[in-house]
């Protein structure tokens, strides 16, 4: 005789509550991230690269997005990777909204230019690390384990990146 589960947790609902807690455990597992760029191959490429390293990755094409996908998602998002140079809102002016709906937010800034003066600049808006473009994929995926920890990042430990 098969067991029809029992009226309290029909099979059925026994089965969502699983798959709901397995999913999750699984996003707790994956740190999310929000990667705003508005190059749609850039994007495409850096979220495929993240997703493989271990992420969740939340997508916006520009800063105005971001700062909404940011506050429907804000729970779910570990760290933020951000271009400095878009149109409309830019990097700098999005950091600046996410950090005033999160002081503590962790913001990853992707930036082509490296001098002294800019990077200072990003460190004193409150970028927690920028990335000088290009870069390696491994480099960012590892900048973003360390800051979605809460470690501080070594500026030493990889070439092409920099801590503002």
């Amino acid at each position: 005789m098969q067991s029809q589960g029992n009226l309290a947790n029909p099979p059925n609902e026994r089965n969502t509550t699983a798959k709901n807690r397995l999913l999750e455990q699984q996003s707790h597992e994956r740190p999310g991230v929000l990667v705003v760029d508005d190059e749609p191959p850039l994007r495409t490429m850096l979220q495929l690269s993240l997703e493989g390293d271990g992420f969740d990755v939340c997508l916006a094409s520009d800063g105005r997005d971001a700062i909404e996908v940011y506050e429907k998602h804000r729970d779910n998002i570990a760290a933020v990777l951000l271009d400095v140079r878009m149109p409309g809102l830019d990097g700098l002016q999005t950091l600046d909204a996410l950090l005033k709906l999160n002081p503590k937010v962790q913001v990853c800034l992707m930036t082509g230019g490296t001098g002294a003066d800019e990077l200072e600049t990003l460190r004193q808006r409150g970028a927690a690390y920028a990335i000088a473009k290009p870069f390696r994929l491994d480099q960012l995926a590892n900048v973003m384990r360390q800051l979605v920890n809460g470690a501080a990042v070594d500026l030493h430990s990889s070439r092409g990146t920099h801590h503002p």
